[in-house]
């Protein structure tokens, strides 16, 4: 059996790449692999964050002999020089390598904020991986333009394809999950409520997630009975949520692909999102879920009066999500090809 040494966040850090991790637990990645993960960061504060950074390279360093294949999760920023150095141990132990991109901020990273040399270090320590693996065509040319590689890997983040019978007589409920800032969309998404409410006065928006403070603008809104603050909550208490909820909101500026939306799909909500990233090819707009432009209110006030008004609209998209995660975005066909992949090198 394959051993791999899988390298990533701590598995209670907040975010979408714990998510993936988990659900290789989950679902049984573990059985088909012989599989160890190792935590390189933490959420904490400065020096809890520096001490698992040093214990992670130190466990890393101990057990790297034991396995054939490092499976190393990346996002941008810091998490991209961090995991140049899992590389570096890696090839110097002379490990296959199979680095997992996430994070819908590597593209403003680094045509952005990289310097030339920066951008050149890069690079060359990402062509050193026998595989990278990115969640959608869209940022698989964009990491073909930069590096010119052909060993690129489309793999999409899967969610278990839940077999549910819909009960679309339910009372309208919306669900926000994500970090609460302005990147999110959450302050578009308060200001289109402000209107709503004249119009639905009993709806109710929950919000999970943590990061900005809500509470002000809530009240100066006149939202408080309106708009629920979750705070941040695990998996099951998101399952809850979103076997509650009728809509799914996430009016995000940047992303990659959000395990959200996929999940919220897997539960049969009708999804309203941005067209950033690779939510357009998750979301057919009007078929299996509404598509917006970042930034645009009008278009987001719109789709919401439209999934609240039509209820065969809302239909049409709920049955459409859930086929769309059945037939495409399964967990069971996402670690199908991860084994494929690790089989290949």
């Amino acid at each position: 059996m394959i051993k791999v040494l899988m390298v990533g966040p701590a598995r209670n850090v907040k975010g979408g790449m714990t998510t993936v991790v988990d659900n290789y637990y989950e679902y049984g990645l573990n059985e088909k692999v012989v599989l160890k993960y190792i935590e390189t960061i933490n959420d904490k504060n400065k020096i809890s964050k520096f001490i698992k950074e040093i214990k992670g390279i130190l466990e890393y360093k101990k057990n790297i002999d034991d396995f054939d294949i490092i499976h190393i999760h990346m996002a941008s920023r810091r998490s991209t020089y961090r995991k140049i150095k899992y590389i570096k141990i890696a090839k110097k132990h002379n490990k296959k390598i199979v680095l997992h991109v996430h994070g819908g901020g590597f593209k403003k990273f680094y045509d952005e904020e990289c310097t030339t040399s920066q951008r050149k270090h890069i690079r060359r320590w990402l062509k050193e991986v026998d595989r990278i693996i990115v969640l959608s065509d869209v940022w698989k040319e964009y990491f073909n333009k930069i590096l010119n590689y052909e060993k690129i890997e489309v793999i999409y983040n899967g969610v278990k394809a839940n077999n549910i019978k819909y009960n679309f007589d339910k009372k309208d409920k919306l669900l926000f999950v994500g970090r609460i800032n302005k990147e999110k969309g959450i302050y578009d998404l308060l200001e289109a409520m402000k209107i709503i409410i004249e119009r639905f006065p009993k709806i109710e928006l929950n919000v999970c997630g943590t990061g900005d403070n809500l509470q002000k603008i809530i009240k100066k809104l006149n939202l408080t009975t309106n708009i629920n603050l979750k705070g941040w909550l695990n998996k099951k208490e998101i399952d809850e949520e979103m076997k509650n909820s009728t809509i799914f909101i996430l009016p995000s500026y940047y992303e990659a692909m959000p395990m959200s939306i996929l999940e919220a799909m897997s539960h049969g909500n009708a999804v309203i999102s941005t067209r950033v990233g690779s939510i357009p090819t998750i979301i057919k707009d009007k078929n299996n879920g509404i598509l917006i432009n970042p930034g645009n209110k009008d278009e987001l006030l719109t789709s919401i009066y439209q999934l609240l008004e039509n209820k065969k609209l809302k239909e049409k998209i709920s049955k459409n999500a859930l086929k769309t995660i059945s037939n495409k975005f399964s967990i069971d066909i996402n670690i199908e090809k991860l084994v494929e992949i690790y089989e290949n090198i």
